[in-house]
């Protein structure tokens, strides 16, 4: 039986070959010299398009100081989630039991610093969502063209689709494991929205998630 870092491992692979043979290249992103990647599979010049292969991380992520400041600890798939791989982010379709299909994008770690920073953004999450007497979820990603988030719910492990700071969700899988063996790889989501187009911006999840609230913000 898959674990979900393996099911995370197979879903990054299977987004490589697919975005290859869409495209016959790697995903790309803008090369930044001060924002660099073990991912980067060759040298660019600042602001040019480089190439980019998820690989392992082989420095431990530590969540104890984050769980210690919000006296929380998180559901372990969110601890595997984003300690066991370096990558850009991953572009997914799902078909709800409505049969509506979702294009997600999944967002993932792409150096040690922008752990860091996710874990101050972690922070700033589940307090308002202390403030908000809401239960606590962990966003792994959004919905492409929307203000919904998908997020794991901290107790149950379940996967849902939510709007921040409302109390309405709509479960999608029973756990991150299933969910990742359910989404397909989508190497062309659409690009309405200038955060959704995947070269255009850094890489990482600070700058995404930097980009998606931007965009949000001036609907």
């Amino acid at each position: 039986m898959l674990n979900t870092v393996e099911a995370l491992k197979n879903f990054a692979a299977d987004y490589s070959k697919s975005v290859v043979n869409k495209t016959g290249y790697l995903p790309q992103v803008i090369h930044d010299n001060e924002w660099t990647s073990p991912c980067e599979q060759n040298d660019a010049n600042d602001g040019i398009l480089v190439q980019w292969q998820w690989c392992e991380q082989q420095e431990k992520i530590n969540f104890g100081d984050i769980e210690q400041a919000l006296e929380l600890t998180f559901h372990q798939d969110i601890k595997d989630y984003y300690g066991a791989i370096y990558s850009g982010a991953l572009f997914a379709s799902f078909t709800d039991g409505q049969a509506t299909e979702l294009q997600i994008e999944l967002l993932q770690i792409w150096n040690k610093q922008d752990f860091d920073r996710l874990g101050e953004n972690l922070v700033g999450h589940i307090l308002m969502q202390k403030k908000l007497k809401l239960d606590h979820t962990v966003f792994i990603g959004c919905v492409v063209n929307s203000e919904k988030m998908i997020s794991l719910d901290n107790v149950t492990g379940e996967v849902i689709v939510e709007t921040a700071g409302d109390k309405n969700r709509t479960v999608l899988a029973s756990s991150l494991c299933e969910f990742l063996t359910l989404v397909q790889p989508l190497p062309e989501p659409e690009k309405e929205l200038a955060y959704q187009a995947p070269i255009q911006i850094k890489a990482g999840l600070l700058p995404r998630l930097k980009e998606i609230f931007n965009s949000l913000r001036g609907r």
